[in-house]
């Protein structure tokens, strides 16, 4: 008999559509697809987002210390932190010196609480890799918006340049090798959406902000 139950790449995309779609379309992060942002609300989503990625990368790299889904699925070109550096500084932005949103906060909070379950931390990076197929388009109107070259202020939109097809395809064939239970798709899933609902919650933040 054939298995036709689907992976869990396409079990994750079609259980956190709704999530996905909220986060996708708030006016916060339209404003930012379009190039609409100020400068300073557009620096203040790179602050946030390098805190949140580096409250995820740091339980990634401890995680693959000792879990091998985590080291076979994540590799060192998909940390964002090194990107988001280079963007702040050039910004000038002392990293030191971000203050969390309540939104970043308690997705630290989460995270904390979930590094000994190294698939919940792969349900959030799938989110946050992801993203980046989107962002190669954001990055042109955002280059346009603020008279930007490609390199440092947009590195985080778009990291990977042209190899970022063949990037995310090694992502999804590293996630296809591993055979996931249902139990452990459910875990992968339930982290998804609460990365997307981060995204939300923090485009709400950030909103009050601009």
């Amino acid at each position: 008999m054939t298995d036709t139950t689907p992976s869990a790449m396409h079990q994750l995309r079609d259980a956190t559509r709704s999530e996905h779609d909220r986060a996708e379309n708030h006016t916060f992060q339209q404003a930012l697809v379009r190039g609409d942002l100020s400068r300073n609300a557009y620096a203040a989503w790179l602050e946030q987002m390098y805190l949140i990625h580096h409250s995820l990368e740091s339980a990634l790299r401890e995680a693959a210390t000792s879990h091998e889904r985590v080291r076979n699925v994540v590799h060192d070109y998909q940390y964002q932190v090194q990107y988001l550096l280079e963007d702040l500084e050039f910004l000038r932005i002392d990293p030191a010196t971000i203050e969390s949103l309540p939104a970043t906060q308690k997705f630290a909070s989460f995270v904390a609480k979930a590094k000994e379950d190294p698939l919940v931390l792969l349900g959030l990076h799938y989110v946050l890799e992801g993203s980046n197929n989107g962002s190669r388009y954001i990055a042109r109107h955002v280059a346009r918006a603020y008279d930007l070259a490609p390199g440092p202020g947009l590195r985080y939109l778009d990291p990977y340049g042209d190899q970022q097809r063949e990037y995310w395809t090694a992502f999804k064939n590293d996630m296809g090798s591993d055979s996931f239970t249902d139990n452990e798709t459910g875990r992968l899933i339930e982290a998804a959406k609460q990365m997307y609902r981060t995204v939300a919650d923090l485009s709400d933040d950030l909103a009050d902000l601009s």
